[in-house]
């Protein structure tokens, strides 16, 4: 009987320490065709229950090798450009700001490993953002390519992770 109850704590233990973390997708999108249209903003919901929470923001990002543009000429650019936008519940307020992220170092070599034919980042957006109200945010990225369409993108999720 000792040892079904000592089994049955740790257990419980486990389990709730995994079910206090968050790991909650708020946008997510695949690019059916590899191309994200210049003013085709992604946009989604997020609610917080219990203020304030932290949470770190992060990307990850999907893409192929004619990324950012299928002309030749084009393919040594690698940033990708966008802006975050999160607009506090009740529209009482926002955080917005422009990230530029290059996916190749200098020499032109991608910064991460081809899997399936193509390379998959992990973007760190924002560490530690406090939310500090209960409610409903809203999240909008915007794509900030200069040219249209930005090209290679197979899949973009933006996760806030407690």
């Amino acid at each position: 009987m000792r040892y079904k109850t000592v089994i049955l704590i740790s257990l419980l233990i486990a389990f709730m320490s995994c079910s206090n973390t968050d790991n909650s997708a708020v946008i997510t999108r695949d690019f059916s065709e590899e191309q994200w249209s210049r003013f085709e903003y992604l946009q989604a919901d997020f609610r917080v229950d219990r203020a304030p929470v932290e949470y770190d923001i992060v990307m990850e990002v999907v893409v192929s090798d004619i990324f950012p543009n299928v002309y030749e000429a084009h393919q040594e650019e690698s940033t990708l450009s966008f802006n975050l936008t999160i607009t506090n519940p009740n529209d009482d307020g926002f955080r917005s700001r422009n990230y530029n992220f290059n996916l190749k170092d200098k020499d032109g070599n991608w910064k991460a490993e081809k899997e399936n034919g193509y390379y998959h980042y992990k973007l760190p957006i924002i560490n530690d953002m406090t939310f500090s109200e209960e409610g409903i945010y809203k999240f909008q990225i915007e794509n900030k390519y200069s040219k249209e369409p930005l090209y290679g993108i197979k899949s973009l999720t933006l996760k806030c992770i407690n």
